[in-house]
């Protein structure tokens, strides 16, 4: 949940707290206030405590969600049904009289509009879901445990990735594995910043994705190396896949901050593959061992 979203929602705040403001001018201009002794304190309590979690729900919805067509239906739909419970709650302070019944007659209309409204709102958020789920698919092979998910880079991190190589491992599929170097990353934090470092990760982190088949999976290793697990393909392939990587990420032009010279980086990766004679953590040392031999054998020339 994200509460610096609110700022960017003050039309729907200002929409509930006018619906809120219009169901408490509304009450109090109509009606007339009940004896202490009718009041019926069960129903205050429950029919309040909806209107509370109602309440709740619209906040929720602002600090968890960007604004769009759905945020602003779902906030509506909501709201309009908090009118109405808001009513429902007066009616236990306060009675009309009989020029004013048509106040009881209308209360249960917006709360009726409001669920139209929140369904053709959760519809869209389906239809929304589905394309996420199919971008998602890129990300995360075929489990979700988003709480290991790398905060920068919004790829998994390496303790996902190495459940789902040893499951391949374990079931003695053919998997190429991908290791993955940014060359001369520090320098680049030292010269444009981390801020400029860390959206630098996340573009090559995206461009990796646009690469990948749905059944690989690549996650961020550690700092600035990514690994990438290819199920059912050999190792030719898998290297020849790298080059390719290799090639797409030389050719990308970022721009830091405003900047309008493009910044051209490099990568550098080996490829391997799982073996049952050899476990993974062998298997990554030696990749890694290998890779940062590359690393030197590039800054030796």
């Amino acid at each position: 949940m994200n509460f610096s979203l609110l700022t960017r929602h003050q039309g729907l705040l200002a929409f509930v707290l006018s619906i809120i403001g219009s169901a408490i001018a509304l009450s109090v201009i109509n009606g007339e206030l009940k004896p202490v002794a009718d009041i019926e304190w069960l129903d205050v309590v429950g029919e309040g405590s909806i209107g509370l979690l109602t309440l709740c729900w619209i906040l929720v919805v602002m600090i968890s969600r960007p604004p769009g067509k759905v945020t602003g239906m779902l906030v509506a739909g909501i709201s309009l049904f908090n009118f109405s419970t808001l009513l429902d709650v007066f009616d236990e302070f306060t009675y009309y009289p009989p020029s004013a019944d048509w106040v009881s007659v209308v209360e249960p209309i917006p709360a009726a509009i409001g669920m139209v409204v929140m369904s053709y709102a959760l519809y869209l958020w389906h239809q929304e879901q589905l394309a996420l789920n199919r971008q998602l698919q890129r990300r995360e092979m075929w489990y979700r445990a988003h709480d290991q998910i790398d905060a920068i880079t919004q790829l998994y991190c390496a303790n996902y990735w190495r459940a789902r190589a040893t499951e391949l491992q374990e079931q003695n599929v053919q998997t190429s594995i991908v290791v993955l170097d940014i060359n001369d990353f520090a320098q680049f934090n030292v010269r444009y910043g981390h801020a400029e470092g860390d959206r630098f990760l996340r573009e090559i982190s995206q461009l990796i994705l646009m690469n990948l088949r749905t059944v690989d999976l690549a996650c961020r290793y550690a700092g600035d190396r990514f690994v990438i697990l290819m199920p059912e393909i050999s190792q030719r392939d898998a290297a020849e896949f790298a080059a390719q990587l290799e090639c797409s990420i030389r050719n990308v032009a970022f721009k830091s901050g405003g900047q309008t010279t493009a910044i051209f980086h490099s990568v550098r990766s080996v490829c391997g593959v799982l073996d049952q004679q050899l476990s993974l953590t062998e298997l990554m040392t030696a990749l890694n061992r290998q890779l940062d031999q590359t690393s030197q054998q590039q800054s030796a020339a």
